[in-house]
C-alpha cells in the first residue's frame, strides 16, 4: 500500500508539531516493513531521507495554513495515487478526496481567543479565526479518523465538533529524548549560576508565553511568596523571544522583579539538561494543554513538577505531579511551600515522576498509529 505523510512540519523548527512529525516518521519507518511512504515535505529536509527503502520524498514547499494548501495540494497528493494520507494537523485539504487520516493535537484556539492573544491586525486576527474554526469543523467531518493525544481532547473534539467518538483514537505521546539526566562537577554548576545570574533555589518554566499559558499567575505566586517568606526563590523561564515574551518583560521590569525572574530566551536541550539538574521544581501553570509534554519530559529525569489541575495535565501526569487551581496564585504559593519545607516530598514526586514518563513512549505511539491506519485501509 502507498502511505502519504504529510511531512511539511517536519522539523523541531516548528516546536512541538515538529517534534512529533520527526518522532512519528522515525518509529513508523523501523516498525513497518511492508507498506511504501509517500512523504511530502519541504526541501530544507529532504536529504535526511535519502536512499531509505520504501520511501519516496516528494518536494512540497507550499506554506501551512496558506490559501495554497487548500487549492494546490489536493492535486499534488492525488498525483502520487495513495491508498492512504495522514496530515498529522488539522490544516488538511477539505477538496482531497482519498482516505484521510488527521491527528488534532488540541482545540486551544477555541479558547485562547481575541486581539491579546494575537499580534496581527485586528481584521486579519479575525478573518485567520473564522479560517480556522470553518477549517476545524468541516475536516473533522470530512477524515476518515482522527488521532489525539488525550482523552481530554478526543471528548472535546467529540463535544465541540460533533464527531463520534468511536471516529477518536488516543495515541499518547512521550517525552523528547532530548532533555536528559546530567550530572554537573563542581565548577560546571557555578559556570551555570553566573551564566544565568542565577541562585539556588530556583523553579523553572519552559515553553511559550502566550496568554493561555498563564505565566501572570506564576509571576504574582513567586511575588507573594518572596515578599512574605525567608527564602527567596527565583523564576528561570526558559522561551523564545516573541512580542508575548516582550510584554512579559516589561511587566516584570515595571514591577522591580528582575532579581527573581530571569527570562533566559530560547535555549538548546543540552543547555535545558543543566538547568533542570540544578532546579528546584518545573511549574506548569498552563490552562489549556492537548498532552502536557513540558512536565513529562521534566519528569523523565528526576525533576518534580507542580502543575495545574486543568485540561489533560491530570491525565497524563496522574499522581506524579503536586497540583494547584490555575486561577489561584495562593494555591500555588502553598504548592511551592510544601515542596520547601519537605524534602521528602519533593523527593517522592521526583521518583513519581520518573516512574510516570516511563508508561509514554513514541515506539508505542507509532505501533497504534499503525494499527489505524491498517483498520482505516480495510474500511
Amino acid at each position: 500500500m502507498r502511505i502519504g505523510i504529510d511531512a511539511r512540519l517536519y522539523g523541531l523548527e516548528h516546536a512541538g508539531l515538529g517534534r512529533y512529525v520527526m518522532r512519528l516518521l522515525d518509529e513508523i519507518l523501523k516498525q513497518d516493513k511492508k507498506n511504501e511512504y509517500i512523504l511530502f515535505m519541504k526541501s530544507s529536509h529532504a536529504d535526511e531521507f535519502k536512499n531509505k527503502k520504501r520511501v519516496k520524498v516528494v518536494i512540497t514547499n507550499i506554506p501551512i495554513y496558506s490559501v495554497a494548501e487548500q487549492i494546490v495540494l489536493p492535486f499534488i497528493f492525488v498525483k502520487e495515487k495513495l491508498d492512504l494520507l495522514h496530515v498529522p494537523h488539522f490544516n488538511a485539504p477539505i477538496a482531497y478526496g482519498g482516505k484521510l487520516i488527521i491527528t488534532i493535537h488540541d482545540l486551544i484556539k477555541h479558547d485562547s481567543k481575541g486581539p491579546e492573544t494575537t499580534t496581527r491586525n485586528q481584521w486579519l486576527y479575525y478573518l485567520k479565526r473564522f479560517g480556522y474554526l470553518a477549517l476545524t469543523n468541516l475536516i473533522a467531518h470530512h477524515a476518515n479518523h482522527i488521532l489525539v493525544p488525550s482523552n481530554y481532547v478526543k471528548e472535546d473534539v467529540a463535544k465541540r465538533l460533533h464527531v463520534p467518538p468511536k471516529k477518536i483514537t488516543v495515541t499518547y505521546e512521550a517525552s523528547s529524548g532530548s532533555i536528559k539526566e546530567v550530572v554537573l562537577t563542581d565548577k560546571e554548576k557555578v559556570d551555570i549560576f553566573n551564566k544565568y545570574h542565577l541562585t539556588q533555589p530556583f523553579i523553572v518554566y519552559t515553553g511559550s508565553v502566550y496568554p493561555h499559558k498563564n505565566i501572570d499567575i506564576l509571576v504574582n505566586a513567586l511575588e507573594k511568596h518572596n515578599k512574605n517568606k525567608e527564602v527567596d526563590l527565583q523564576l528561570a523561564l526558559i522561551c523564545s523571544r516573541s512580542v508575548f515574551w516582550e510584554r512579559l518583560n516589561r511587566k516584570i521590569i515595571e514591577k522591580g522583579l528582575q532579581n527573581w525572574i530571569k527570562l533566559l530566551g530560547f535555549l538548546e536541550d543540552r543547555e535545558v539538561s543543566k538547568l533542570y539538574s540544578l532546579a528546584f521544581a518545573l511549574v506548569h501553570p498552563s490552562k489549556m494543554e492537548g498532552f502536557g509534554l513540558t512536565g513529562l519530559e521534566a519528569m523523565s529525569v528526576g525533576l518534580p513538577v507542580i502543575s495545574s489541575n486543568t485540561s489533560c495535565l491530570p491525565e497524563i501526569y496522574g499522581d506524579a505531579a503536586l497540583y494547584f487551581n490555575p486561577n489561584d496564585a495562593d494555591d500555588l504559593v502553598s504548592c511551592l511551600e510544601s515542596f520547601l519545607k519537605d524534602p521528602e516530598l519533593r523527593s517522592r514526586m521526583a521518583t513519581r515522576g520518573y516512574l510516570q514518563s516511563r508508561n509514554f513512549s513514541w515506539k508505542k505511539l507509532a505501533k497504534e498509529t499503525l494499527i489505524v491506519y491498517k483498520q482505516t485501509l480495510l474500511v
